[in-house]
């Protein structure tokens, strides 16, 4: 297979697993002991502080920056390993900031994959010879320099 159909499966699996992490929260939600039930249900609700309304401002951030780099790396453009890195960043401070969270065995296990497939696919697009064609060419750099120096 080669490294383009590679990110395609990727972002595709990533996608997936993004979605069926949330679907199986939802579905075996049942399964967790009643007081857990409990926590998860009281943080469904609407931000009713501050802090959790920036929360949930990051959290909405965070997933259109996530969608809006999907697209841009399965259309292969410049600027999509940056976008990438900063979802992954975004998630990360959401994930730190967020508090203690509460997931289904099944929801963790895809949550664990959904990261496994996102190294993944910053391996490939940074460390692969793939990563050449998410860099500017010369002559968009000289271009965009051109018309910034033109009277």
């Amino acid at each position: 297979m080669n490294k383009g159909r590679a990110l395609v499966v990727l972002v595709a699996a990533d996608v997936i697993l993004a979605f069926a992490s949330i679907g199986a929260e939802l579905v075996f939600h049942w399964t967790l002991p009643s007081s857990l039930q409990d926590y998860v249900t009281s943080r469904l609700w609407l931000p009713s502080s501050p802090w959790e309304y920036a929360l949930f401002v990051l959290w909405c951030a965070t997933v259109l920056c996530t969608m809006a780099a999907w697209i841009a790396l399965l259309n292969v453009w410049w600027f999509a390993r940056r976008l990438y890195v900063v979802a992954w960043a975004t998630w990360t401070l959401l994930v730190l900031l967020s508090g203690p969270s509460v997931l289904t065995p099944v929801g963790a296990m895809l949550d664990t994959l959904d990261s496994l497939v996102g190294g993944a696919i910053l391996g490939l697009v940074y460390f692969s010879d793939l990563s050449r064609h998410f860099e500017r060419s010369t002559a968009e750099v000289a271009a965009g320099a051109r018309a910034t120096a033109s009277p």
